[in-house]
């Protein structure tokens, strides 16, 4: 056990009484409670990191469908427990899908928990924002138009404290 040592700050020349006083033991407590605090706001805060959507094509598209890659990247790497908004699902800087030629399309899905809903939005680069755009349906047909780049945005609420889940979404003529 180590001796308790008192520790004093003053400022050179003043009378005053000491800003602190925290004896060694009292100083390690504290630092273990910020390194605790610091640790525990870290894992509040839910990763959207894992969270990709898969656009794959399946059934009769004659490639007029193209996604852009396998799994997207999110706007926002992490969400808030319980809290809500929306995140927009590109390649990067690229579109997540492109459409070659107009056409109608059925998008299939299941969004996990937390998740409220999915739009397909105009690729802008460096865009986040989601308030444009058309709600997709699952099974439902859907009419793109192209030529044309798109994204997906995804509205969320309540998220769980495990995080957003990643969910798939797959396309057919």
């Amino acid at each position: 056990m180590y001796d308790t040592q008192l520790v004093t700050l003053r400022l050179r020349g003043s009378q005053d009484p000491p800003f602190s006083i925290l004896s060694a033991p009292e100083r390690r407590n504290k630092a273990a409670r910020v390194v605790m605090i610091g640790v525990l706001v870290f894992l509040i805060a839910i990763p959207v990191g894992a969270t990709a959507v898969l656009p794959t094509p399946h059934g009769n598209n004659r490639s007029k469908l193209v996604p852009n890659c396998l799994t997207l990247r999110a706007s926002q790497a992490t969400v808030v427990p319980s809290g809500s908004g929306v995140i927009l699902f590109t390649c990067g800087d690229s579109p997540a899908l492109t459409i070659r030629k107009s056409d109608q399309f059925r998008p299939f899905f299941t969004l996990p928990t937390g998740y409220t809903g999915l739009k397909i939005v105009s690729h802008a680069l460096g865009a986040t924002d989601c308030s444009h755009g058309s709600t997709l349906v699952s099974g439902q047909p859907f009419d793109l138009s192209g030529p044309g780049n798109f994204d997906y945005c995804a509205g969320y609420a309540n998220a769980p404290s495990t995080g957003l889940a990643a969910f798939k979404v797959t396309w057919s003529k």
